[in-house]
C-alpha cells in the first residue's frame, strides 16, 4: 500500500467546493467557467503528458476539447493537506466518460492558492492510473 492510499483524509471544504466548480465547469462543457478556476498563471500537464501554460491555453484547449467529445467527469478528493492559510496541495482521482457509469482512471495532483475571491488552481498534473491503483480507488 502506498503512503497516499494510507493517509486518506477528508479534504479541506474550500478546496472540496474548487473541485465541485471544476467538475460542474467540465459537465456544462463551459471552458470559460472550467479556466477561470485556475490561476492567470496556471500549468496544466494533461494525461498524456502535454503541458498547458496559462488561463487561455486551458481555456482554449479546454474548448476545443468540450466542442470535440463532450463528456461528464466525477473527482474525488482523497488528501487534502494546507500547506500555509493559503496553500493546499490536493490529491484527487478523476474519470470522464459518459452519463453512465464513470470509473475512475485518473490520478490528479492539484496546488490551490486561496485569493481574496476564494482557491484558485495554480498547478494541475493529471495522469492514468495503474492497474493496481484501479483496484484500490475502485471502493470508492
Amino acid at each position: 500500500m502506498s503512503p497516499a492510499q494510507e493517509r486518506v483524509s477528508p479534504p479541506d471544504p474550500g478546496p472540496q467546493d474548487l473541485l465541485d466548480r471544476l467538475c460542474h465547469a467540465w459537465n456544462a462543457g463551459d471552458a470559460s467557467a472550467y479556466a477561470g478556476l485556475f490561476s492567470e498563471d496556471a500549468t496544466y500537464v494533461i494525461w498524456r503528458g502535454d503541458v498547458l501554460t496559462g488561463r487561455a491555453e486551458i481555456q482554449q484547449a479546454h474548448h476545443d476539447l468540450f466542442t470535440r467529445s463532450p463528456s461528464t467527469m466525477r473527482v474525488h478528493a482523497v488528501d487534502s493537506r494546507l500547506l500555509d492559510e493559503r496553500t493546499a496541495i490536493v490529491l484527487t482521482v478523476g474519470g470522464t466518460g459518459n452519463e453512465g457509469s464513470i470509473s475512475y482512471d485518473k490520478l490528479q495532483t492539484l496546488v490551490m492558492v486561496r485569493r481574496d475571491h476564494g482557491w484558485m488552481i495554480t498547478a494541475f498534473h493529471n495522469t492514468a492510473m495503474s492497474d493496481r491503483a484501479k483496484q484500490w480507488y475502485r471502493r470508492l
